[in-house]
């Protein structure tokens, strides 16, 4: 009797112990449940409010900046004829009171800018302005427009300076391009395709320095060193654009896509922009050191490169048409010859990436800078004093 007693006794414990284990996971996982959800709930919300601030952000950038991005449009005198059934696609048609081979001013392209003083100061890219043959309109956000006038062209740069007989604009706010960094945000603002003016696109920074040759369908070409590249989209018609951070501080210029690529574009960094501006107020005109040189760039494993003996350098060569020291310069002062190999200036050393013209570019003009060369297979140093480019 004693021990079928004592085996229900030991039954009822057991389950009062199971019944017991169960209510406590079931409350103890109710818990948990709750808490995971409320977490759950809660970086959901985090995550819509950082969303919902950064895309505010964004919006409140375009409209302040938009104030300040213009639309530049190019015209010429072209000549018109008179048209017929069998040259429809070959002439323009004509009012019939119109005499024949009346000229009219038609628009033939297109590009972007951005106010840089309230007096009336634009920044654009040299290509959109160079043809001196052209008439420049610029197309302000309110549907303004005014004439305007070129008034400076960076001799190394593709970087112009235009103006307008108009005043109290807003002008951009400038970041400093030295401090930009991979990954961080960029949004263009530009006149896409000619046709669809203050278009913004957003991307991030997605590599610094780069060096590119930018090519135009004129069949002209220009070296572009330590430029901004991004993945903001860049289409035809946003040269000139501004590139801005997320504050609305431009920290580039667009100038140039990847040919058969998709979203890689690039600017010219902010830094060089605002010493071109300085210069113009100073002087009137953009001022750039020199030394006087003609040279390619030694490329790695080149046959130039096997014959001079270096991987890396400036090698100054020149031809009957253009001889390899300019003379007068500072170059020929300080005594520098046709086959010269210049592979560091101070301590800054010459490749590719990092060539003569974007090192002489951080100097200014009068400095003193010390070259080192390889000539007949030695190393010799070399001093002279940077002098203004010449127009």
């Amino acid at each position: 009797m004693s021990t079928e007693l004592n085996q229900q006794k030991i039954a009822n414990i057991v389950l009062i112990s199971v019944l017991a284990s169960s209510l406590t996971g079931f409350l103890g996982g109710g818990i948990a449940f709750s808490y995971i959800d409320r977490v759950q709930n809660t970086n959901t919300q985090t995550s819509t409010l950082n969303v919902s601030e950064e895309q505010s952000a964004i919006i409140d950038l375009v409209e302040k900046s938009n104030q300040s991005v213009v639309s530049i449009s190019i015209s010429k005198q072209i000549p018109l004829r008179r048209s017929n059934p069998f040259d429809y696609f070959f002439g323009i048609p004509v009012q019939e009171n119109n005499p024949q081979n009346q000229d009219i001013d038609r628009t033939i392209g297109g590009g972007t800018g951005f106010v840089v003083s309230s007096d009336g100061l634009i920044v654009t890219n040299k290509h959109v302005v160079s043809d001196s043959t052209a008439k420049y309109k610029v197309l302000f956000n309110d549907g303004s427009e005014v004439k305007a006038e070129v008034k400076a062209l960076h001799p190394t740069q593709d970087l112009a300076i235009i103006k307008v007989d108009k005043n109290n604009l807003k002008p951009v706010e400038f970041a400093d391009s030295d401090n930009l960094k991979v990954g961080q945000t960029a949004i263009a603002i530009g006149n896409a395709l000619n046709e669809f003016d203050n278009t913004v696109s957003r991307g991030v920074i997605s590599g610094l320095r780069r060096s590119i040759v930018a090519s135009d369908n004129m069949g002209n070409s220009e070296q572009l060193s330590q430029v901004i590249q991004t993945d903001a989209a860049i289409n035809q018609g946003n040269s000139g654009g501004p590139l801005l951070d997320i504050n609305a501080k431009v920290v580039g210029v667009n100038v140039a896509t990847a040919t058969g690529a998709q979203s890689i574009g690039f600017a010219i960094p902010s830094n060089v922009v605002v010493r071109m501006i300085e210069d113009y107020k100073k002087f009137g005109k953009v001022k750039v050191p020199f030394i006087g040189v003609r040279y390619n760039m030694i490329v790695p494993g080149s046959e130039q490169a096997k014959e001079y003996g270096v991987e890396n350098g400036a090698l100054i060569i020149g031809d009957a048409q253009a001889p390899a020291i300019v003379p007068n310069s500072p170059a020929s002062k300080a005594g520098l010859k046709t086959g010269d190999v210049i592979i560091k200036i101070n301590d800054k050393s010459l490749s590719l990436k990092q060539p003569l013209v974007e090192i002489i570019s951080q100097y200014k003009i009068g400095d003193k800078i010390e070259l080192l060369v390889i000539r007949d297979g030695r190393e010799e140093k070399l001093s002279l004093t940077l002098e203004e480019r010449p127009e």
